[in-house]
């Protein structure tokens, strides 16, 4: 993509309505890419919440079940895969839709990080086999040395975890100076944050819980262990995904953990506000706020074919 191309984004806490909104608005002018960690997997359905097959058939989506669950799927990774999407629904005359939650994914889309040290891959292992032999480790250590970074990450997140640290050991540097001082947008956007109160939302969030296991998710975590996916892949950490697994391996009690499930769902929601209210310039606007959207879209690309 050789210069900055205006896209709209569309963020959020998990379960406020983020898919809903962006499929209402963007059926007929666009296609959504998915900026979500846990939708890439293929396989790993009733506990990410990927569109269902209505939203799907409306509105063409981008970067969800892509990889398989032995990926260890990176910001990296999401920054090209959307750039090369972003590309293709230019060439068909359509506005592309960034839709989700991952924080970092944004970001990594957003800013040029091109000053942060390439991947280590020896280091990366060390660090791996670490977090294996002690659990959290590495969620510790990076709340000691970038503290900015472990806010906004949930402490099974070991991929991005794993990045942060490797950052900070080789360049000496804080990863989030690196997102502090990044350079020339890759792209120009339009930020619609959904927002509704704390309460409605984790109303929404219990709800949503329940018919994620409703929908199988007990299931589908015992066939990927089945599979041979269990807690050493990074997918199989995810809200939900990690709970189960303890639930099989017999060290919960099924009630405790779908409580545990809950419960750490809401407390992920809350960080994906804290980090999303550090964003500059982003309209605040309630899920069924579809017409106002709208407009705020259709003046957008107005004022940009204007400068254009």
């Amino acid at each position: 993509m050789d210069a900055a191309k205006k896209v709209v984004f569309i963020f959020g806490p998990t379960g406020v309505g983020k898919t809903e909104l962006a499929v209402r608005v963007a059926a007929g002018i666009g296609e959504i890419i998915s900026v979500d960690s846990m939708q890439v997997y293929r396989g790993l359905d009733c506990g990410t919440a990927k569109p269902a097959e209505a939203q799907l058939k409306k509105v063409k989506h981008h970067l969800v079940s892509i990889v398989p669950p032995d990926f260890r799927f990176s910001a990296g990774d999401f920054r090209r895969r959307a750039l090369a999407a972003i590309d293709e629904i230019y060439l068909r005359k359509k506005i592309p839709f960034l839709v989700g939650g991952t924080g970092l994914y944004f970001r990594a889309l957003e800013y040029n990080l091109s000053g942060a040290p390439d991947a280590d891959t020896c280091l990366r292992n060390r660090l791996y086999h670490e977090e294996e032999q002690c659990k959290g480790m590495l969620y510790r250590r990076l709340l000691n040395v970038d503290h900015e970074t472990a806010a906004s990450l949930h402490p099974n997140d070991t991929v991005r975890i794993v990045r942060a640290l490797e950052v900070c050991i080789l360049s000496g540097r804080k990863f989030s100076d690196f997102i502090r001082e990044s350079g020339e947008s890759n792209v120009t956007p339009l930020k619609i944050g959904v927002t509704m109160d704390r309460h409605t939302l984790y109303k929404r969030i219990e709800r949503r819980c329940m018919g994620m296991i409703g929908c199988g998710l007990h299931r589908e975590v015992y066939r990927l262990l089945q599979d041979g996916y269990d807690e050493r892949y990074p997918c199989m950490k995810g809200l939900g995904y990690g709970h189960f697994i303890q639930y099989y391996k017999g060290c919960r009690s099924y009630s405790e953990t779908v409580r545990l499930f809950v419960r750490d769902t809401k407390r992920y929601a809350k960080r994906q506000f804290t980090w999303f209210k550090r964003e500059k310039d982003v309209l605040w606007l309630g899920p069924d706020r579809h017409r106002r959207v709208k407009d705020c879209i259709e003046s957008f690309i107005n004022v940009h074919k204007e400068d254009a």
